[in-house]
């Protein structure tokens, strides 16, 4: 019975156990699994629980997935935190969230005196990008502020007069994106004498710290390979739209007519055209259909995956932009929609930061937020989590797309809430203001939609499990959505005044107000003085 062979004679080497095995073993071993697998080999097993209690390695795994981060290599290892270090500081952060309270004591202030009237504002990598769109009354000019930068830190500032921005002549500027992570300005511009119609517009290609062509740009100018002739009709006058938006090597340039006449409803064309801008100035991946009397809008889900937002969802893969998009998936609205904007965080990267600075994760394109804000009465926004974007059957991919039915993916993949006055998304974190019971007075919601949220609130914050119901009267419709978060409601309370703009990204929150100048300061015009953007952000 204790022979160690077998009938054959062979020798048979005896079985070693998992649970036999060293527990720095054990541990290598489970960090290759998901981490949904860690915490369920773990919570059934005391052996694998003290195993994982005893290894600051598997703790961070499962802190970076259940809050939907993925580590960023390390350059450095010898001028980097332990993971331990990571550990605590990723917790730390999580849970600070859950504390974030508008106390004077916590504001920093940024001044950025400015006119902002007709100022397209975003944030980026520690930035705020400014562009101003001509009018009849003032130029165009663009500019990049650095907001409260760590001593470490690389950062941009400069400010782009109407004559640098585009040196063609007869050029007008549409739009400008900038991404100070890969150091990149990208303008996009038409120009009045062109005839040619398959190429109204550009996109130019510079350094936000020079005035060179971009290192890495396959090329200085990008051009278009979509039919954008302009549309005329008698009784319906129709302008231009256009959006300029990027993430990584893609450029995307989307056109959407603008209605100024309602009564007429014709069909106009809409298009969109992408670049990969780091190997080619020319590219076949574009889309172009007719609409009536709706809006679009689009975002990255991912390095490869685009999301056009319209009266539904059409997933796209744009891995290769050598041909067109390749449509993966339509998911329809619970309802018929006109007016809607897609909202989402884009992680640029932190290439720009030094190593003692380098980011330690970043989001997880596959599981975080992106909110579609539906202009209508009530204004609705609709969280939805990008898992549900990943999880098609890789075995469907490349056949014909799939159309999912509101009742088969929005309620459980959705949350609704009713009439915000503003909405931001960082990650998995959604911040929407709304009215605070007395007249103009608000109150910031922060909710957190990660998987560990409500292992990480420490009692703090409400847990929201149940599903909500809200009534669609324009349609009729009842809608039930069960997504679960974590809410932490501002203990401050806001004037309008104090909250024309909020940004949020990782670790700061950004307010912004409008405040007069002194009256005996003769430095600002009559328009400047009522338009001076103050910028409170309380660090996470």
């Amino acid at each position: 019975m204790n022979d160690p062979t077998n009938q054959a004679g062979k020798n048979v080497k005896p079985k070693v156990e998992f649970l036999a095995l060293a527990e720095e073993l054990q541990s290598y071993i489970l960090s290759f699994l998901p981490w949904q697998d860690i915490l369920r080999c773990t919570s059934v097993c005391k052996a694998l629980r003290q195993t994982y209690i005893s290894s600051s390695e598997l703790q961070y795994i499962i802190e970076l997935g259940g809050q939907g981060l993925l580590p960023v290599p390390i350059a450095d290892p010898g001028n980097h935190p332990s993971v331990s270090q990571r550990l605590q500081l990723l917790r730390d952060k999580a849970h600070a969230w859950f504390q974030f309270n508008f106390h004077t004591h916590s504001f920093q202030t940024v001044s950025i005196e400015e006119q902002f009237h007709d100022v397209t504002i975003s944030l980026a990598d520690g930035h705020f990008c400014l562009w101003h769109l001509e009018t009849e009354d003032s130029e165009n000019w663009a500019k990049i502020v650095p907001l409260l930068p760590k001593p470490s830190e690389q950062t941009v500032e400069r400010h782009w007069p109407p004559e640098s921005l585009c040196p063609v002549p007869d050029a007008y500027i549409v739009d400008v994106y900038m991404d100070p992570a890969q150091n990149l300005i990208a303008i996009a511009y038409g120009v009045n004498n062109d005839t040619f119609q398959e190429g109204r517009f550009y996109v130019d290609l510079r350094t936000l710290d020079g005035d060179g062509i971009h290192p890495q740009a396959a090329g200085q100018t990008l051009f278009l390979s979509v039919h954008t002739a302009q549309y005329n009709h008698d009784l319906l006058t129709v302008t231009e739209d256009l959006k300029l938006k990027g993430l990584g090597r893609h450029l995307a340039l989307q056109c959407c007519p603008v209605f100024n006449d309602v009564v007429s409803t014709p069909r106009v064309p809409w298009w969109v055209q992408l670049w990969d801008w780091q190997h080619s100035t020319r590219s076949n991946s574009n889309l172009s259909d007719m609409m009536v009397l709706q809006s679009i809008d689009f975002c990255f889900i991912g390095n490869d995956r685009l999301l056009m937002v319209s009266d539904d969802l059409k997933l796209y893969s744009i891995e290769d932009v050598s041909r067109k998009p390749q449509l993966l998936a339509c998911y329809s609205f619970p309802f018929p929609v006109k007016s809607i904007r897609c909202i989402t965080d884009i992680a640029h990267g932190s290439q720009m930061q030094m190593p003692a600075q380098q980011t330690m994760w970043t989001s997880d394109s596959e599981h975080r937020l992106l909110c579609c804000v539906v202009f209508q009465s009530p204004r609705l926004a609709f969280a939805i989590s990008t898992r549900i974007f990943f999880e098609l059957d890789s075995e469907r991919v490349g056949e014909k797309a799939v159309t999912f039915p509101w009742e088969k993916w929005g309620p459980t993949n959705t949350r609704l809430f009713q009439d915000p006055w503003q909405v931001c998304v960082s990650g998995n974190r959604l911040l929407q203001v709304f009215p605070a019971g007395a007249r103009s007075r608000y109150s910031i919601h922060m909710m957190d939609f990660s998987p560990l949220a409500v292992k990480r609130r420490q009692g703090l914050g409400r847990v929201v499990k149940k599903p909500s119901t809200i009534e669609i009267n324009e349609s009729g419709t009842t809608l039930i959505t069960s997504l679960p978060y974590v809410e932490v409601v501002s203990e401050r309370v806001f004037d309008a005044i104090e909250l024309i703009g909020m940004w949020v990204d990782t670790d700061r929150i950004y307010l912004a107000k409008m405040l007069d100048p002194p009256e005996d300061d003769v430095g600002f015009s009559q328009m400047s003085a009522v338009l001076i953007l103050i910028c409170s952000s309380l660090e996470i």
